[in-house]
């Protein structure tokens, strides 16, 4: 049995590999463990419930961007774990950038996932403790292809590059951190009445928001200037999608799909590839 693990940067997903076929809509049984309690208790049932899996599996796959110390703890099992780094080409997608080695690997994984299930050209942007945002260019199209190396040598895509910023929780920490006077507790959804706000936590809220929203749409603008005229997808995951997604601009939110754990559906096509 293959196992897969997302460790990111304050929580772990893990999940066992899914029978094929896979697509971007299959139902995958995940189980999250803050990375704190991880490292710190191993006798919490979900820490013993991962442990119970690593020996179970018969091979292991990780995307690890939680550090050094997360990927030690794999130590008793190091000869069944395969730590995934992203590569200047693999399956027919074309990483571009100037140290491929140098990408994420949950970022890497996330638009392996776009290019094998959905061979659009995308946005992918994964919203979490950070926001991902990454380009995805299509150099031919096929549909419902299967995940093999033989037809990864037949089509093309480029990982055009990307963007890293602090997500929402982010940002509103460093405003309350950063200001005298803007404590208000973190509120995870306020309406905005004709989009402007009445009050100090509504307008840290808009702010937020507001911060993250405005370079997707330049983003989605630059990458829609790469795909010869074709209408890019834009892939929204992590956990936060469903939220900035309520906040896209008419024009955007047409393109805009939600994808839950896009990561391990990138370990997923791995394991199926190898």
């Amino acid at each position: 049995m293959k196992l897969l693990i997302d460790a990111g940067n304050t929580r772990t997903k893990w999940a066992w590999c899914p029978e094929p076929p896979l697509t971007l809509e299959m139902h995958m049984q995940v189980v999250a463990l803050e990375n704190r309690l991880w490292l710190h208790d191993s006798g919490c049932a979900d820490s013993q419930a991962l442990h119970a899996a690593l020996a179970q599996a018969t091979e292991i796959l990780v995307s690890n961007v939680a550090g050094a110390g997360w990927l030690q703890s794999l130590a008793a099992v190091k000869e069944k774990v395969t730590v995934i780094k992203a590569s200047p080409t693999l399956l027919g997608l074309h990483n571009s950038y100037s140290l491929p080695a140098q990408l994420g690997s949950d970022r890497w994984c996330s638009v392996l996932a776009v290019w094998l299930l959905h061979q659009r050209d995308a946005l992918v942007v994964t919203a979490g403790t950070a926001m991902t945002m990454d380009a995805l260019v299509t150099d031919a199209l096929v549909t419902n292809a299967p995940i093999t190396q033989t037809v990864a040598a037949e089509t093309s895509a480029t990982f055009a590059g990307g963007s890293i910023q602090p997500g929402l929780s982010l940002m509103w920490q460093s405003l309350q951190q950063g200001t005298a006077q803007l404590d208000h507790d973190y509120p995870h959804n306020t309406a905005l009445a004709n989009g402007f706000a009445r009050n100090s936590q509504q307008a840290m809220w808009a702010g937020c928001v507001q911060a993250l929203i405005a370079p997707m749409a330049s983003q989605y603008a630059q990458l829609q200037s790469l795909t010869d005229g074709r209408q890019p997808a834009l892939v929204l995951s992590g956990g936060d999608a469903m939220i900035l997604q309520r906040y896209l601009p008419d024009a955007l939110s047409l393109q805009a799909i939600i994808v839950d754990n896009l990561v391990l559906k990138g370990l997923a096509c791995l394991a199926e590839s190898t």
